[in-house]
C-alpha cells in the first residue's frame, strides 16, 4: 500500500512538470505597459489619476512620502513588498485624492504593471510638493517669537510669552501644529523636533512633549544649552555664575563637559560662552577678554573642538589713548550657519572720539576671510541670522525688530531687502506674506526663512517658504 501510494506521488510530480512546460512554451508573453501619471495638489491634498497604454494591464499605483523613498533603484523591491502585503491591485484608467498630508513635504506618485507578484518593466514615477508659500501666527494677548528652525526645515522653537516666563514652543511644520511647553525656554531644535534649552536654573532637553532637566555643572547660578546638531549628537552652551560670568559647555553623546579657551593676552578669560554649532562640529561663541573687559568671538572647530579666537589676525593695534582697538571683532550675539562654515557677528571700529561705528560682517571660516558690511549707511545694523552659503540677515535696528528684513551677500557687497532678494533669486510672490519685522532664523538649504513682526497688537511668527 505504501509502495503504491509513492508511484502514485511520482507520477502526478511527473505530470505536474509536463504540464508546466507545456504552458511555459505556449503562454502568451506579458505585454509591457506605460502608465501616464498626472498629479496636482490644493492646500495639503493630492490628486492623482493613473492611465495606463494597456487597458488589460493589472498594476499598482499610489503616493509615497519623501521620507520613505527609496529611490528609483529601490522602488520596484518596495513595491514588490507592498504588492506581498496585500496592496491593492488594479486595472483600467483609475483615480484617487489623497487629503490631510503633511506640508512642505515632497510626495512621490508611482504606477508599476505587476504579474505574478512582480514588477513588469520601470515603475513610472512622477514627484508633487505640498507647498505653501507663507504661513504666520499670534495667539492672543502674547509675545510670540522664534529662535531657530531645525536644518531640514521640518521644526521651529521660539518664546512664547503669556506672562508666566518662560515659556515656549515647538512648531511642526509638517502637521502645522503649535505645542507650547511651560516653564521653558527652548533655544534650537534637532531634524526629528527634539529641543534644546533651559528652565529658569538648568539646562533641558525636550522630546514627544517630556521635559529632561540636566544637571547644571558645579558653581553655576544658571545654565542652558544655545546650540545643537541636527542629529541631536552635541550640545553646546554656556553657565552663569553668581557674578555673572559665563563658562561654555558642550554635551556630547550623554556626557556633559565644558570648552575653554584663551583671550588676546593668552589669559584665562573672564568668561566664555558657546552660543551655536553647525552640523561639520564648528562651534561659535563669545569671550570676554581678562585685560580689556571687552567680548571678542572665538570659535571651536571640529571633532576635536580646537579652540581658534579667529578675529585676532583681524584685529588691530590697541590705541591706549582711547582704550580701544581700531577694529574689533565680536560679539555677544554670534551666529553660526547651519553647516558651521560661515559665522556672523558685530565689527566695531574706532575711528576717533567723534566716529565708533559698528558693522555687521560674514567670516568665511574655511576660506579664512572676512567680509564686512562696511558702508555707513548700515552703521549699527543688527546680523540676525547666515545662511549656509553666506548669506547674511540683517535688521536696520541695533535692537528690537527691524523695519524689515534685508540681506547681504558678500559675492557682490550689495545690501538689498529680503522682498526683492526672495523675488530675484527664488522667484518668489506670495501675495499674502509680510514683508516686515526680522528674519531670525534659515534652514540649512533656506528653503524655510523664519522671522517676526510686530502691529499694534500683537507679535508674529512668519515663516516663508521658498520653492524648493
Amino acid at each position: 500500500m505504501k509502495m503504491k501510494s509513492f508511484r502514485l506521488l511520482v507520477l502526478t510530480a511527473a505530470a505536474a512538470a509536463m504540464l508546466a512546460s507545456c504552458q511555459d512554451e505556449n503562454s502568451v508573453p506579458v505585454t509591457e505597459a506605460s502608465f501616464e501619471i498626472n498629479v496636482s495638489s490644493e492646500e495639503n491634498t493630492i490628486a492623482m489619476t493613473v492611465v495606463p497604454s494597456e487597458a488589460e494591464a493589472v498594476y499598482v499605483a499610489g503616493i509615497i512620502m519623501e521620507d520613505d523613498y527609496v529611490g528609483e533603484d529601490g522602488l520596484t523591491a518596495w513595491i514588490e513588498s507592498a504588492v506581498a502585503e496585500g496592496a491593492d491591485l488594479r486595472s483600467g484608467n483609475w483615480s484617487e485624492r489623497y487629503s490631510d498630508l503633511f506640508w512642505h513635504t515632497k510626495y512621490y506618485a508611482y504606477a508599476a504593471q505587476i504579474n505574478d507578484g512582480k514588477v513588469v518593466g520601470t515603475p513610472a514615477v512622477q514627484e508633487q510638493l505640498i507647498y505653501r508659500p507663507y504661513v504666520d501666527f499670534a495667539p492672543e494677548e502674547v509675545l510670540i517669537a522664534p529662535y531657530a528652525v531645525s536644518d531640514n526645515g521640518l521644526w521651529v522653537v521660539g518664546n512664547y510669552d503669556d506672562g508666566t516666563a518662560p515659556n515656549s514652543y515647538i512648531y511642526d511644520v509638517r502637521r502645522d501644529s503649535l505645542t507650547i511647553v511651560a516653564g521653558t525656554v527652548l533655544y534650537d531644535v534637532t531634524d526629528d523636533g527634539v529641543a534644546y534649552g533651559r528652565d529658569n536654573f538648568v539646562p533641558v532637553i525636550v522630546k514627544d512633549g517630556q521635559i529632561n532637566t540636566l544637571s547644571a555643572p558645579e558653581g553655576a547660578m544658571q545654565a542652558g544649552f544655545y546650540g545643537v546638531t541636527p542629529d541631536g549628537n552635541t550640545a553646546v552652551g554656556y553657565t552663569m555664575d553668581d557674578m555673572l560670568n559665563n563658562k561654555a559647555i558642550i554635551y556630547e553623546n550623554g556626557t556633559m563637559g565644558s570648552l575653554t579657551g584663551t583671550d588676546l593676552g593668552g589669559n584665562t578669560p573672564v568668561g566664555i560662552a558657546a552660543k551655536g554649532i553647525g552640523s561639520n562640529g564648528n562651534i561659535a561663541g563669545y569671550l570676554t577678554d581678562f585685560d580689556y573687559y571687552v567680548e571678542l568671538g572665538c570659535l571651536w572647530l571640529g571633532a576635536s573642538h580646537e579652540f581658534d579666537l579667529f578675529p585676532k589676525e583681524y584685529m588691530t593695534e590697541f590705541n591706549e589713548d582711547m582704550w580701544a582697538w581700531t577694529k574689533r571683532y565680536g560679539d555677544l550675539e554670534m551666529h553660526i550657519s547651519p553647516n558651521g562654515k560661515f559665522v556672523s557677528a558685530w565689527v566695531y571700529v574706532t575711528e576717533s572720539w567723534e566716529s565708533q561705528p559698528q558693522y555687521a560682517y560674514v567670516y568665511d571660516i574655511e576660506g579664512d576671510k572676512m567680509y564686512e558690511v562696511s558702508d555707513n549707511a548700515y552703521d549699527s545694523w543688527r546680523p540676525c541670522t547666515v545662511t549656509s552659503d553666506g548669506l547674511l540677515f540683517l535688521a536696520d535696528t541695533p535692537s528690537g525688530i527691524s523695519s524689515q528684513p534685508y540681506v547681504y551677500d558678500f559675492n557682490t557687497g550689495k545690501v538689498e531687502t529680503f522682498k526683492d532678494y526672495a523675488s530675484a533669486t527664488w522667484g518668489y510672490s506670495s501675495e499674502e506674506a509680510v514683508f516686515e519685522g526680522s528674519v531670525l532664523a534659515v534652514s540649512d538649504d533656506a528653503s524655510v526663512i523664519v522671522g517676526n513682526y510686530t502691529d499694534e497688537s500683537h507679535f508674529y511668527t512668519t515663516i516663508y517658504f521658498m520653492p524648493r
